[in-house]
């Protein structure tokens, strides 16, 4: 079968996005941070031992510093080291995997709501060049998965709202992305069931059997969640805890006027074209989370879906999810949280979808339209150049968040054969020293964890960024908050101190 230059054309631009989003640079972020080291840590010994690094087996969430990982990307990293064994390069590329299923996904959505495959093309060039899930692949994080389940989601919703059959049975997929979405990421326990009220906007006479069965399906689906809960009181909302302004002074109005001042700085869009998060763990400074032309589209969609498409019922959806989308982040105390806002950032690329049918309708019939086609691709196109030369520049120089000086702390205790002593709390050294041993084949007794109260021996090596010696010790190396120290004595009993 010969293919027209068109398809090929099609689809040399979409593997061109493909090869764009897997591009991995070693040092690009720098280092590998504490939880990108904890969930890769805990990836291999569940794949290899199905225990986590504090020995509970298979369990369903991670104990992570002041947190609880969520599953359902260590235990994909889990089967995925045990074919590649463990890499830092090998947990980001299963993170850029993940968001490129998720922009093909979203081209998909496109190419169905449409008929037309130009259209998905485009949703595919606009969603892969947006800064913003760029870098999100560029860490081992959880949340990668996110865009993921979101887009399988309103695939579900799209395919049932196209074909007119609101069978019950077609909502159990949309409901089990939900659920999945749950155990995806710590926002995704929020924003869930916000997506799950959404499906309110697909109510009707021949749909409520459809929305009740989603509703129960994703219940369902939660069971897991609320035996977790019930056996752990408070482990999962300690996140939450150590990162909401809610207090327990305020009361339920003060709480609703100021998640309502958060939402609504959070969608002053200018801000992600001409910045984005001031922390630079999914964003390097210098640059746009967003491109300006993709922004203008996802505007144009909205508009052209109120005034043209409100009785499609998978518009008024995604609508609707675009609105709840940045609710779990305006609970929290920090602004323009690119992480946060991932599910922000996707459903700014679906809305685009009808602007961008509009342009390409118009372009076939007005010069008028092919001009504004052009100088759309232009702008973007200089973008999107900007972002990538600021990405090439400054990116590696994110060295103190990624805590790229620690590999070289403790190459100093390593490479003459020495052994590495970690405070029992202090839960960050620990998972770099353990991630940083495992994938440079070091004994696992080289990484030695104390246990409460316990000292190492005189003239051993410490290792630690929380916690201080609880015996007299000398620090020799530091980077950032990290430290090694040499173990002096023991410090003296109160008993044992001279009298003053």
């Amino acid at each position: 079968m010969q293919l027209s230059p068109r398809v090929l054309v099609g689809l040399a631009v979409v593997v061109t996005v493909a090869a764009f989003q897997l591009w991995l640079s070693p040092g690009n972020p720098p280092g590998f941070m504490r939880d990108e080291a904890a969930l890769a840590y805990n990836a291999y010994t569940i794949g290899h031992e199905g225990r986590d690094e504090d020995g509970a087996r298979f369990p369903l969430y991670f104990t992570s510093f002041l947190d609880y990982k969520s599953p359902v990307f260590v235990y994909t990293l889990a089967g995925v080291f045990r074919v590649t064994g463990a890499h830092k390069e090998v947990a980001r590329g299963l993170a850029a995997v993940c968001v490129l299923a998720a922009i093909l996904l979203l081209g998909w959505l496109a190419y169905r709501r449409t008929g037309r495959a130009v259209v998905g093309v485009v949703i595919v060039v606009l969603a892969g060049c947006t800064p913003w899930l760029f870098e999100l692949g560029r860490v081992a994080y959880e949340v990668s998965m996110v865009p993921l389940f979101l887009s399988l989601a309103l695939l579900g919703v799209e395919r049932a709202s196209r074909l007119g059959r609101w069978s019950p049975i077609t909502a159990l997929p949309v409901a089990a992305a939900l659920g999945a979405l749950t155990y995806a990421y710590a926002g995704g326990r929020a924003l869930a069931p916000l997506l799950a009220g959404a499906l309110v906007a697909l109510l009707g006479r021949e749909r409520w059997k459809w929305v009740l069965t989603a509703w129960l399906g994703f219940l369902a689906t939660q069971v897991p969640l609320l035996v977790y809960v019930r056996a752990h009181p408070g482990a999962l909302t300690r996140r939450f805890d150590a990162t909401t302004f809610v207090t327990d002074d305020m009361s339920a109005i003060g709480v609703a006027g100021r998640a309502i001042v958060n939402y609504l700085q959070d969608l002053q869009v200018w801000h992600y074209v001409v910045s984005g998060d001031v922390k630079p763990y999914i964003h390097t400074d210098g640059a746009g989370a967003l491109l300006g032309v993709s922004l203008a589209l996802s505007i144009g969609g909205v508009v052209l879906v109120l005034a043209r498409q409100r009785s499609d019922p998978f518009w008024r959806f995604a609508v609707a999810a675009l609105a709840v989308s940045p609710i779990p982040a305006a609970l929290t105390i920090d602004r323009f949280h690119a992480i946060r806002l991932v599910p922000f950032a996707v459903m700014l690329v679906v809305v685009a979808i009808p602007a961008v049918a509009f342009v390409i309708e118009a372009a076939s019939r007005a010069m008028w339209a092919r001009a504004l086609a052009l100088c759309l691709g232009v702008a973007a196109a200089i973008q999107f150049g900007l972002f990538v030369d600021n990405f090439q520049r400054n990116g590696p120089l994110r060295t103190g968040p990624f805590e790229a000086g620690v590999p070289e702390l403790l190459e100093r205790v390593w490479a003459d054969g020495g052994t590495v002593y970690i405070d029992y709390d202090d839960r960050a050294p620990q998972a770099l020293a353990r991630w940083y041993a495992l994938e440079r084949g070091i004994e696992e007794s080289r990484v030695v964890r104390l246990p409460d109260g316990g000292v190492p021996p005189v003239g051993a090596i410490a290792f630690g960024r929380d916690q201080e010696c609880d015996y007299i010790c000398g620090r020799f190396a530091e980077s950032g908050d990290y430290w090694l120290a040499r173990m002096i004595a023991p410090r003296p009993a109160e008993s044992d101190a001279p009298e003053s």
